[in-house]
This record gives C-alpha cells, sequence and structure tokens, in this order.
C-alpha cells in the first residue's frame, strides 16, 4: 500500500468517527432529558460495558445529589431529589428516608418527617438509626408513649447506642423527670465522651436535682467539648449563680448572649 492510499483510508476512518458522533447527538436529543444528577453518569459511560458496569447506582447518585443540595443550604431542592425522583425510583430506600425525615423536621414538618420515619421502619423494623429518630420527633411532639416505644426498641435492638441512651434521657427530661433523666444521658456519656450535647442535657438534670457542683462538673465539659455552645454556657451561668458566683456568672450570660446574637 502506498502513500497516497494509507491518506484516503485515514480520511475515510475519520468521516466514520464524525457521522457516529453526529448520530449520537441526534439520538441524545430525542430521549427525554434525564435528572442532572445523572447526566454525568451518562457522559463516559458509552466507553465500553466494562465503564458502564463502573458507575454507580442510580439512587447512589441521587442520594449524594440530595447531599450535597443539603450542603448548599438548598433543602427544598434537597427533599424534592429524595421525594420525587429517589423514593420513586426506590419506595424502600430506607436511608433516603431518614434523610428527608431530617430535611422535614428542620423545615418544620414535624408530621412529614413522622410519616417517612414510620415508612422506613416498615421497611426495617430493627434499624436503630429509624427508631431513635423517629423517638426523637415524636418526643418534640408531645407523644411521649409512642417515642418510649421506639426508643426502648431502639436500645432492645443494640443496647450499646449512645444515641438511643441520649435520645432517652431528652425524652425524660421533656417529660419534666429529671431524676429519671439521668442514667441513659451518663450511659450515652459512658458510650460517647465526645458528645457535648451530652454533657449539657446532663448538666441541665442535674442543676434541676439540686446536683450543683456534678451540673458546674457537666457543664464546664461541655463549654470545653464545644466553646460556642450557647446552651452550655448559659447552663454556666445558672449554675455559677445558684453558687454565689454572680461576676463568674454574669461572664457566662454575656458569652451566651453574644453567641446567640451572631
Amino acid at each position: 500500500m502506498n502513500r497516497a492510499d494509507r491518506r484516503r483510508m485515514r480520511r475515510r476512518s475519520q468521516e466514520q468517527h464524525a457521522r457516529a458522533a453526529d448520530d449520537h447527538a441526534a439520538d441524545a436529543s430525542t430521549r427525554p432529558a434525564l435528572p442532572f444528577e445523572l447526566r454525568d453518569a451518562e457522559a463516559g459511560g458509552h466507553a465500553g460495558s466494562a465503564a458502564a458496569a463502573s458507575q454507580p447506582p442510580a439512587s447512589e447518585l441521587l442520594v449524594r445529589a440530595a447531599r450535597e443540595a443539603s450542603q448548599r443550604g438548598d433543602a427544598r431542592r434537597a427533599a424534592s431529589i429524595l421525594r420525587e425522583q429517589l423514593l420513586t425510583l426506590e419506595p424502600g430506600h430506607v436511608a433516603a428516608r431518614l434523610q428527608l425525615a431530617m430535611l422535614l423536621e428542620q423545615g418544620g414538618d414535624a408530621e412529614g418527617a413522622v410519616t417517612q420515619l414510620e415508612a422506613a421502619r416498615r421497611v426495617a423494623p430493627g434499624n436503630v438509626g429509624v427508631l431513635v429518630s423517629l423517638g426523637g420527633v415524636l418526643g418534640a411532639l408531645g407523644r411521649y408513649a409512642d417515642a418510649e416505644e421506639a426508643l426502648q426498641h431502639a436500645l432492645d435492638e443494640d443496647p450499646g447506642s449512645a444515641d438511643a441512651h441520649f435520645s432517652m434521657g431528652i425524652l425524660s427530661a421533656r417529660k419534666g423527670r429529671w431524676q429519671d433523666a439521668i442514667p441513659p444521658l451518663r450511659r450515652a456519656i459512658e458510650l460517647d465522651s465526645s458528645r457535648a450535647a451530652g454533657y449539657t442535657h446532663l448538666g441541665e438534670a442535674l442543676n434541676h436535682v439540686d446536683d450543683l457542683e456534678g451540673a458546674l462538673q457537666a457543664f464546664q465539659r461541655a463549654a470545653e467539648l464545644s466553646p460556642t455552645d450557647a446552651r452550655a454556657l448559659y447552663g454556666l451561668g445558672i449554675v455559677l449563680d445558684r453558687l454565689s458566683r454572680p461576676e463568674d456568672a454574669a461572664q457566662m450570660y454575656r458569652r451566651s448572649r453574644e453567641l446567640t446574637a451572631r
């Protein structure tokens, strides 16, 4: 084969590739638009069956997209992705219902959050994360018996769940049963000593039962773990006031106000 023949073959090959690209573009223009979260997954998915097989499943891409939208502060978009796309695709997706419930609760729709969590519980009855979240939302709604049942179920499933013990302590505090709140809060701290909120709530419970030294230590530890926790600093001020240390108390109140005003 001479040089001229080789040039003609190269030209023919280039023309064939160009026509194939045009055909693919025309085909793509006639298909329904994919959700924006899936477009990147489709692009590059035509490199062969091995590449396509390596792509994450659609549900994983949608979970990721919802999480990213939430991190950007676009809760409405995140909820829409979960409710209208992911849960339509996979109604039994427990993680999606958990995430949607969190977004709904943060947006003030606690009843909607309960609906999602109860649906998740039907799919995964022993899921501790679902049970703890459900107990927390039900407690906030004042449905204490239902909340306690869900949290006790979580503890039956996993006695070592710091989240379940913590939520059980919060539930007792909501009901004004401060003495009953102390053991589960202490247990939660034993299981997870890095949780500042555990020490804050323990400090509040101890203050209500007049264990001022215990409350002081709990609030101080909370402030050490989370120096910008206005609630812990305010609680510290209350205890210092009760211990007849008004100047120290005033400083804590001031710091708490400054953080709250930010």
